[in-house]
């Protein structure tokens, strides 16, 4: 019998090497494989056409339909505008609600979300600039005189320019949970892609399996969590046609937001609504207090303030009048 030599240290090298190129290739496989079909459910998933939706009061402002539900309250009307979601005002109900008086809420659908138009391309209407300018539409369409504007997360974006550029419009500004400087998330880095984003917009934002995980993040840990009638709701909203291509269009969109730099150019009254356990950093808002040296600021121990303390939010439109 004769004795074999052991594999040489280049023969071990090449046969890993070969592994990992197929792991590589099954991975890449597997991507698109994901992909494609993730594209294609939700084409097929997403088939409720927005001009067949009966909705009660909407504004047609530069070809897009804007839904808009104003809420029961007193006579001095406050535009609520709503972060990154697709149900767009629906689960702002509850504070549009609890304002107290003087105070109506009234929430708009950004386009592209809620029951409002989708964009199903990359458009500049989906900068805080060109959302501006719609709200701004719809404010001058309704109102004979400047409105209060709440805005939560990149509704506070598109508030501070509509501040910024129309500020006749606008009597005081609330931003709750805005961060200008935040870099972004894993996920969202991954919607930005071609192709791949819009599989990876479907899975985080729309329809697909951590949909709902993105959407209700913090109510395992004692944090706001939707009500059945909100689950419902929602399950309608993501069936409008386009929606996820709308929100994928809107990852892709140059931001364009003039409010970074000119921050210290708004006039209006500012306060700002801190949730002290959710993702906006200490560093955020002591950069936005240098920025704004009037700005007052309202710290709420919640993850959410607009979702779990609307106190706080009402508090915040207190200081835009004094005591």
């Amino acid at each position: 019998m004769s004795l074999q030599k052991p594999p040489t240290r280049a023969s071990s090298s090449r046969a890993a090497g070969r592994i990992l190129v197929l792991l590589v290739l099954a991975l890449g496989a597997g991507i698109v494989i994901y992909t494609a079909v993730t594209n294609q459910r939700a084409d097929l998933t997403e088939d409720t056409r927005t001009a067949a939706l009966e909705l009660e009061d909407t504004s047609l402002v530069q070809g897009i339909r804007i839904n808009v539900v104003t809420d029961e309250g007193g006579p001095q009307p406050v535009v609520i505008l709503h972060d990154v979601d697709v149900t767009g005002g629906m689960i702002l109900a509850g504070l549009s609600r609890s304002l107290g008086d003087p105070y109506q809420g009234v929430r708009l659908d950004l386009p592209g979300f809620g029951y409002s138009d989708r964009i199903p391309t990359v458009d500049t209407r989906y900068t805080a600039a060109g959302m501006a300018s719609i709200v701004a539409g719809v404010i001058q369409e309704r109102y004979d005189s400047p409105v209060t504007i709440v805005g939560i997360g990149f509704g506070g974006e598109v508030a501070a320019d509509l501040a910024l550029t129309y500020g006749d419009l606008v009597a005081g500004l609330v931003m709750v949970d805005t961060d200008f400087w935040a870099a972004p998330s894993l996920e969202v880095s991954l919607e930005q892609l071609p192709w791949v984003g819009k599989a990876a917009t479907y899975t985080w934002e729309t329809g697909g399996r951590f949909a709902l995980d993105t959407w209700a993040p913090n109510c395992d840990a004692g944090g706001w969590c939707p009500d059945d009638q909100q689950l419902a709701e929602r399950a309608s909203i993501v069936t409008i046609e386009s929606s996820t291509d709308a929100i994928w269009s809107f990852r892709r969109t140059e931001e364009g937001a003039l409010a970074p730099s000119n921050l210290s150019e708004i006039t209006v009254p500012v306060s700002y609504v801190w949730s002290t356990d959710g993702d906006v950093s200490q560093e955020t808002v002591d950069r936005l207090t240098d920025e704004m040296a009037s700005l007052q600021v309202v710290e709420s121990a919640s993850f959410a303030a607009h979702l779990e303390d609307y106190p706080a939010v009402s508090q915040a439109l207190g200081t835009l009048t004094g005591p």
